[in-house]
């Protein structure tokens, strides 16, 4: 019976893995950020000490019974400050109540969150406490060290609010005085199971987001000319290229790397055109670009994949594969602010830029 705390704990940190595997795509930027929590859960007693308060006679022993209950319920409430997207620190205070006997837990600890910024993360702790205990008969003892492990995971239901799951394992080290005339020390070690909610304050962008206040154009030759293929409601102009070709009509919805039908309509004309003589020998990079939301890496990524659903549909509609590279930005060369979705997902484009 004494193992079965154990055996929950090690059962939550045996699953926790597996929701790692679950990672969504990232959907804010909370590095910078203050985490806010309060929980509610179960303090599953060790049973040394479970022992040691349920020990001397009615009038001296901490519990109110001879047997006191294995579980305590607890509430803990926590603030938090998170660095990066990884890594954090916490100081929380803990309270827990059973048989008669009141647990005060303050913790300090370092967090490590596989993506903070991504829909489910999971993370580990570690860390330090203490706990007082009082009882029955104004009986006081606590811990004279103590330290703790844990894993837990947090789903977030908006940008600044979160579900938190937790297990943790507390270690600490007691002098216990069952016989008035021997004090021994012991090591326990007691479970700590708790859900809650998180809210998040604050947060700062990558420093990328932050290098556009007005948008102006990136351009990397002296005679650029750009010229707009206009949208699928009128047939495009005369292609002339001689820099980069902005494809309006061909965006992308968030988080996504699809081709709309709308903007598979642009890429066939803009493929007939590339098909004419003269531009037959015209290579060109084809380069992706997405909004801010989500983080630098991921956006690379995104952008990359969005490069290459272009490249390859030109390719299927006869444009020599070897013509084109596929290159993402990421949201590094805004053409709008990201202000609010009615702008940035324009942003979320692809352009066709003339190599040689």
């Amino acid at each position: 019976m004494r193992n079965r705390p154990l055996k929950w704990a090690w059962t939550l940190a045996a699953f926790l893995p597996a929701l790692a595997m679950a990672q969504q795509p990232p959907a804010a930027h909370r590095e910078g950020s203050w985490e806010l929590s309060l929980s509610g859960g179960v303090l599953l007693l060790d049973g040394t000490l479970r022992d040691f308060l349920g020990s001397r006679p009615a009038d001296e022993r901490f519990a109110n019974s001879a047997s006191p209950s294995r579980l305590a319920p607890t509430l803990v409430a926590r603030v938090g400050y998170n660095f990066t997207r990884n890594l954090g620190i916490s100081m929380s205070g803990g309270g827990a109540m059973g048989s008669g006997v009141t647990y005060l837990t303050p913790t300090a600890a370092l967090t490590y969150t596989l993506n903070l910024n991504a829909k489910t993360s999971p993370f580990i702790l570690v860390g330090t406490g203490l706990t007082r205990i009082s009882g029955e008969n104004e009986r006081v003892t606590h811990s004279t060290w103590g330290l703790h492990a844990g894993l837990g995971i947090r789903h977030f239901l908006s940008d600044n609010l979160a579900l938190r799951l937790e297990g943790r394992m507390q270690f600490e080290g007691y002098d216990l005085d069952n016989d008035p005339t021997i004090r021994s020390r012991s090591t326990v070690s007691n479970p700590v199971i708790t859900l809650g909610i998180s809210y998040f304050v604050g947060g700062r962008r990558p420093s990328a987001a932050a290098a556009c206040p007005a948008c102006p154009r990136a351009v990397t030759r002296v005679d650029t000319v750009r010229v707009n293929v206009p949208f699928a409601t009128r047939p495009p102009a005369v292609i002339v290229l001689r820099d980069t070709l902005v494809l309006e009509g061909v965006n992308f919805a968030f988080d996504e790397s699809a081709l709309t039908p709308e903007s598979q309509e642009v890429l066939n004309r803009v493929a007939r055109a590339l098909l004419e003589s003269q531009w037959s020998n015209v290579r060109f990079e084809v380069a992706g670009h997405t909004s801010s939301i989500g983080t630098t890496e991921y956006n690379m990524a995104l952008s990359e994949r969005r490069a290459e659903a272009v490249r390859a549909y030109l390719v299927s509609r006869g444009v020599t594969g070897g013509r084109m590279t596929a290159r993402g930005y990421g949201e590094t060369q805004p053409i709008f602010p990201n202000d609010s979705e009615g702008r940035a997902w324009q942003n979320r484009r692809v352009e066709l830029r003339r190599t040689r």
